[in-house]
This record gives structure tokens, C-alpha cells and sequence, in this order.
């Protein structure tokens, strides 16, 4: 209810355009880099052979394959779309961290995508937009690795 009585109905949406750029963005680079990874750990396991390991189908990720592919998975929707989630955060913030009072946002007007984008990179550059990016990969590589993992198993359970 604050939200709604300090900046109305629209305060409930502000930050969709960020999500909606990381989230459509970021979920791309997600599934095609774990197909690109996993695609490219299955050419190099056809190219050497089975050698000793069980035989598995050279369509069936080994567990471990699909747990690195799921892990670059991760790494890659951080890197590709993080600015997005920057600003998102910053706009969704803002009020609550520099109350305006009757008084002209460092935004000048009401906040934008594109406004608070440009205000954070004159402010901060590439650093400032990618600020707590290593500690949200770092996180996401085991989280993506275990969905990857878990999926690929269903799917194969489940086949």
C-alpha cells in the first residue's frame, strides 16, 4: 500500500522493463549456452571414444556434463543481462533510499529504464552497472548446475 500511496498504481511496475530484459534476455543466453556446452561435450566424447567409462547414448549427457554445461549456463545469463537487473534494483530503490520531498530527483522526472540507465553509467561506467555481478555468478553456478542436472535426469527417467 505504500508503494500505491507514494507513486500510484504505476509504482507497482516499476522495474518491469529491466526484469523483463534480463528475464527474456537472460533465460536465451541460458538454454543456449548450456546446449552449446553440453553439444560440444558430447562431440568430444564421440571423437574419443568411450574409452573405460560405462557406454552411455552419444545423445545422453553424463551427469557431470550436464552439471558443467548447466554451471556455464548460469555464468552466461549473469554476464549477458546483468546492467538490466542493476538498474532494476536502483529504480525499485530509489524513492525509498533518496526520498524526493517535493523536491527534483536526481533522475529528473520520474524514473526510466533508459533515464536511470544513463545516469548509472555516467555515474559508475561498465563497473558501476556490473557492481555485485562475481558474487551473483558465483551463485549461480551451482544453482544452475543442480537445475541442469536434475532436468536432465527427469528427462531421461522420464523419456
Amino acid at each position: 500500500m505504500s508503494v500505491v500511496r507514494t507513486q500510484g498504481l504505476r509504482g507497482l511496475w516499476l522495474g518491469h522493463t529491466g526484469t523483463l530484459i534480463r528475464e527474456t534476455g537472460g533465460t536465451a543466453a541460458w538454454f543456449t549456452t548450456k546446449e552449446y556446452i553440453a553439444s560440444l561435450l558430447l562431440a568430444r566424447r564421440v571423437r574419443q571414444g568411450s574409452g573405460s567409462s560405462p557406454p552411455t547414448s552419444p545423445t545422453e549427457l553424463r551427469p557431470w556434463e550436464s552439471a558443467l554445461s548447466g554451471a556455464c549456463a548460469g555464468i552466461a545469463f549473469n554476464l549477458a543481462l546483468f546492467p538490466a537487473d542493476t538498474v532494476k534494483s536502483a529504480m525499485q530503490t530509489e524513492e525509498e533510499l533518496r526520498p524526493r520531498n517535493g523536491q527534483a530527483s536526481t533522475l529528473q522526472g520520474k524514473p526510466s529504464f533508459a533515464r536511470t540507465f544513463m545516469a548509472m553509467y555516467r555515474a559508475q561506467g561498465i563497473r558501476g552497472l556490473y557492481a555485485g555481478c562475481g558474487i551473483t555468478v558465483l551463485r549461480s553456478m551451482p544453482s544452475s548446475a543442480i537445475i541442469f542436472l536434475v532436468y536432465d535426469g527427469l528427462k531421461k527417467y522420464f523419456r
